[in-house]
């Protein structure tokens, strides 16, 4: 009887805790000031993704006031009174814009997502047409970073 009251007592506490089921939201539109790096280029830039397409507007080195846009055809860069409009699928993968849009682009279109809970946030795991990603989402939703796992491009987002 000794051996059953400790046992009971053991099976009532794990019977008490609950596996947490996490749900991550991912928005379909947001804005954040973040640095990239790609390969030994850094700049400071404003992305702003809604459900249409990505915007990345550089805020610094000598393209400051750069702006690429991507809707997954076009690409288009625009500088001053420059404008220059390309097809998307004949340019480098590796581009900003393209990348973030195809991140986001295969994290809502995957069935069985690779996601995780991790300390801050959350994990995705994925690949898109320039190699596997890692994006970091915090908490609140915003991002945290997204790098491609050939170490040619990071993303680091700074949280406001």
């Amino acid at each position: 009887m000794k051996k059953i009251v400790p046992l009971f007592l053991v099976f009532l506490l794990l019977a008490g805790c609950k596996v947490k089921n996490y749900t991550p939201e991912i928005p379909a539109s947001f804005e954040q000031n973040a640095v990239v790096t790609s390969g030994d280029f850094l700049y400071s830039c404003r992305i702003c993704k809604s459900e249409e397409e990505v915007v990345v507007s550089v805020t610094s080195t000598s393209a400051e006031n750069m702006i690429m846009r991507y809707n997954g055809e076009r690409l288009t860069f625009l500088y001053d009174d420059f404008s220059y409009d390309i097809d998307g699928s004949n340019f480098e993968r590796e581009n900003v814009a393209i990348v973030i849009y195809e991140t986001f682009e295969y994290i809502n279109n995957t069935q069985e997502l690779n996601v995780r809970k991790i300390e801050s946030g959350f994990k995705y795991e994925g690949k898109i047409s320039c190699g596997e990603f890692i994006l970091i989402q915090n908490d609140d939703n915003s991002f945290n970073s997204l790098a491609l796992r050939n170490g040619e491009l990071s993303i680091d987002f700074a949280n406001e």
